[in-house]
């Protein structure tokens, strides 16, 4: 079915697909599992090490559901029919967006665990640890949505770069939003100490949501016109090129050394002139 779909560049809304009960059951299932993982690794660290950042991370997390259903109405996401729906967001369309509750969990690492391994990035001071965590979000985001997590939901209509998988990879920099999180979130932790830390549960959402625009917007306004699928291609390249300049110049302010001031030197004392 998915491969079918993938060389069908002209989706037809009006006939989605379908998933099995054990397959609805099974993302269910893994995914709480998964979740209920991240949800143990957030407890270690608030109990033995006394940091409730990743703790934080995660109920913020929760809230980038509320926000997810936007953009999949924009980019021409739908789920599957046979998932276990969650709830119903935009009645309205002629298409709602019925989201299931194994994106919900999913969300706990996407957005969560995200913006926690991106604020011990750039916590570290590295650029070889932030471009690793970079690099990781980019491999994962493809592994998941191109292999693991496909056979729920699939895009429809026009998209750009759908290439070896359903999944089309101009979504990749548009996923980066918590990279964003964990730069702000560093910024208010170094700025306020411990108590900076309660920002991660509005930061997760937010920066998730204003990101998807950023680094989305003219991919989203692309595939939604009656254009030359080229025009989507070069929305889909400046994605990639504000998402890698933003990321460049995060990186410059909280990775690079602090420039040193330097002082001037000290005038060399006078010798009395005799008159």
């Amino acid at each position: 079915m998915i491969a079918a779909l993938a060389t069908d560049p002209t989706r037809d809304i009006t006939n989605i697909p379908t998933i099995s009960s054990d397959r609805a059951d099974a993302f269910f299932t893994v995914s709480a599992v998964v979740a209920g993982l991240f949800l143990l690794w957030a407890l270690v660290e608030l109990i033995w090490r006394r940091s409730p950042v990743l703790t934080l991370c995660l109920i913020g997390s929760v809230l980038c559901n509320l926000n997810e259903p936007i953009w999949d109405a924009l980019g021409k996401l739908r789920f599957h029919e046979g998932n276990h729906i969650a709830w119903t967001q935009f009645p309205d369309l002629a298409q709602p967006v019925h989201y299931p509750y194994w994106a919900m969990f999913v969300y706990t690492g996407f957005g969560g665990v995200a913006c926690y391994v991106f604020y011990k990035a750039f916590e570290s001071r590295s650029w070889q640890v932030f471009l690793g965590a970079v690099v990781g979000q980019a491999v994962m985001n493809i592994v998941l949505e191109g292999f693991i997590i496909t056979s729920a939901y699939d895009y429809y209509g026009s998209q750009p770069w759908r290439i070896g998988t359903d999944f089309p990879l101009w979504w990749v920099p548009v996923n980066y939003g918590e990279m964003l999180g964990g730069f702000l979130l560093c910024l208010a932790i170094r700025h306020w100490g411990g108590r900076g830390a309660l920002t991660a549960i509005p930061l997760v959402p937010c920066a998730f949501s204003a990101w998807q625009l950023w680094a989305g917007w003219p991919t989203y306004a692309t595939i939604n016109m009656d254009i030359d699928g080229a025009w989507r291609d070069v929305a889909a390249l400046s994605g990639v090129a504000i998402a890698a300049g933003s990321a460049y110049l995060m990186g410059k302010v909280l990775l690079d050394p602090p420039a040193r001031k330097s002082t001037p030197a000290a005038e060399p004392a006078r010798e009395p002139v005799a008159v």
